[in-house]
């Protein structure tokens, strides 16, 4: 089943050269924290998202019963649901952002533990690991390294691949020796080509957790 929603983050040609020379030239940091590949506890937190239209996308539990997800996934003409312990759930829209590209939604997460959000930036070269559900099959985690946040948007931009589907999945960092999330997955990097885009390879692009905050301040006060 294929996702009827765009995971492509379209850049133009200009942007494209703009990125990749701000990659090349910023100085290497040491990375202080060292973690090894995520284990199940981190990566339970990452859940398949699902439509009544058809689509899908991937989602991350970040607090009980609620779910941080891409707002491209999301149509409120549509009942999304998320799967919990091969369960599928019918999932409340707590608030969407399409500007940022973020949502919430409210659904019985079950026993699954929340991953905790980063608090701090990501090193050059910090190693990341993306977390989804590529083209409706099973979880995948992809590694990479931090290469740049942009300056217009503040997102970050990272050499772990990512496919269709992964949209709204985690982008998974190492704090203080334990994972914790660096970012939401918004999709793969890409240029238009005449009519059509070409994918950039080993090119994801993410929302920061600095958005993700104050996105979810914005839920706390509408709930509170």
């Amino acid at each position: 089943m294929e996702n009827k929603k765009p995971d492509a983050f379209i850049m133009n040609k200009l942007s494209v050269v703009a990125v990749l020379g701000a990659i090349c030239c910023m100085p290497l940091k040491v990375m202080a924290d060292q973690c090894g590949w995520p284990q199940q506890d981190a990566l339970a937190s990452v859940v398949r998202v699902t439509s009544d239209d058809g689509s899908h996308a991937s989602g991350v539990v970040i607090g009980i019963n609620r779910v941080l997800t891409a707002a491209h996934a999301i149509d409120e003409h549509y009942r999304s649901y998320v799967l919990i312990d091969d369960r599928r759930a019918l999932a409340t829209l707590t608030l969407i952002d399409r500007s940022r590209d973020l949502a919430i939604l409210q659904v019985e997460t079950g026993k699954i533990e929340p991953i905790a959000l980063g608090a701090t930036d990501l090193n050059s070269s910090a190693k990341v690991w993306a977390v989804g559900f590529p083209r409706a099959e099973s979880k995948t985690t992809s590694s990479g390294s931090f290469k740049v946040r942009a300056a217009v948007d503040g997102a970050l931009h990272t050499t772990a691949p990512i496919d269709s589907g992964q949209s709204g999945g985690g982008l998974i960092s190492c704090e203080q020796g334990k994972h914790v999330l660096a970012g939401m997955l918004r999709g793969f990097a890409a240029y238009v080509n005449g009519d059509s885009y070409v994918k950039i390879k080993n090119h994801s692009v993410s929302v920061a957790t600095a958005d993700i905050r104050s996105f979810i301040t914005e839920v706390n006060s509408l709930q509170n």
